[in-house]
């Protein structure tokens, strides 16, 4: 029996999910040693966060949901989305650079492009996908250890963190799987979200690299306001509103445009 907070517990709930496809109330109710009433309000919140559907007695996965894919699904969305922004981030790195790249489908698409641009880079990531990519190179990578979490790829956790913790970069690029006005970059994992502002404290400068389908949408932990974020990088199907306010906080970004998508891009 566990007996976990109310994140915590969340968390785990997802995680049996992702590895069960449903659960019942009164099982979850006798592993978390909590009531009955508790696991329905954390279904409920899972709910209206898009990360499960609610059944009776129960809760299945949201596999559908944008929310929380798995990795392999997610490198086959939004393709052109990522192509555009990962190629506006060329931008930003240059030659020699120590670079923090999180466990996201369009850090990876990133490093595909920077392969054939840079010869001398130092790299750290917590992407088991990254660090395979870059096996062939002759950078210097430095893969951080940690608890593979399975459906990003990613390794988190206190390993995780203490080893960024001793490191320094000059930049870093990340990914979120929600950016909101209220609650600022979000991750579906409590573990996930304290390894990425672990790489936020390390490096000088912070780059979102977050596609226009996950702009005015929030999961599970915040990892970052939006103000702790240098600039966001995004493509033109930005919403308009969600744009119109950041302008009027005065949060940099800057809009890409997809190739095959008419609209000039902006930054702001």
């Amino acid at each position: 029996m566990e007996t976990l907070r109310g994140e915590e517990r969340r968390s785990r709930i997802i995680e049996l999910l992702e590895q069960k496809g449903s659960v019942l109330v009164e099982d979850l109710a006798a592993t978390f040693g909590v009531s009955q009433v508790t696991i329905r309000k954390d279904l409920s919140e899972l709910e209206a966060r898009g990360l499960l559907h609610r059944t009776h007695g129960g809760a299945t996965y949201a596999h559908k949901s944008l929310f929380n894919p798995s990795f392999r699904e997610k490198i086959h969305l939004q393709q052109a989305e990522k192509q555009a922004i990962a190629k506006a981030a060329l931008e930003y790195i240059e030659e020699g650079d120590t670079l923090i790249l999180d466990a996201g489908s369009t850090t990876l698409t990133l490093v595909r492009l920077m392969k054939s641009r840079f010869r001398s880079l130092y790299i750290i990531t917590n992407s088991v996908p990254i660090a395979s990519e870059l096996t062939e190179t002759r950078w210097e990578l430095l893969l951080t250890g940690g608890q593979v979490r399975h459906h990003s790829m990613a390794l988190i956790g206190p390993a995780a963190v203490r080893t960024l913790e001793t490191y320094h970069a000059d930049k870093a690029f990340m990914c979120a799987t929600g950016v909101s006005l209220s609650r600022g970059y979000t991750t579906p994992n409590p573990y996930e979200a304290a390894t990425k502002q672990a790489m936020l404290k390390a490096a000088d400068a912070a780059f979102a690299l977050v596609d226009s389908t996950k702009l005015g949408r929030a999961t599970l932990a915040s990892f970052a306001t939006l103000g702790e974020v240098g600039l966001l990088i995004t493509d033109t199907g930005a919403p308009r509103e969600f744009i119109a306010e950041l302008e009027r906080l005065g949060h940099a970004y800057r809009l890409v445009e997809p190739e095959g998508v008419r609209g000039a891009a902006r930054v702001g």
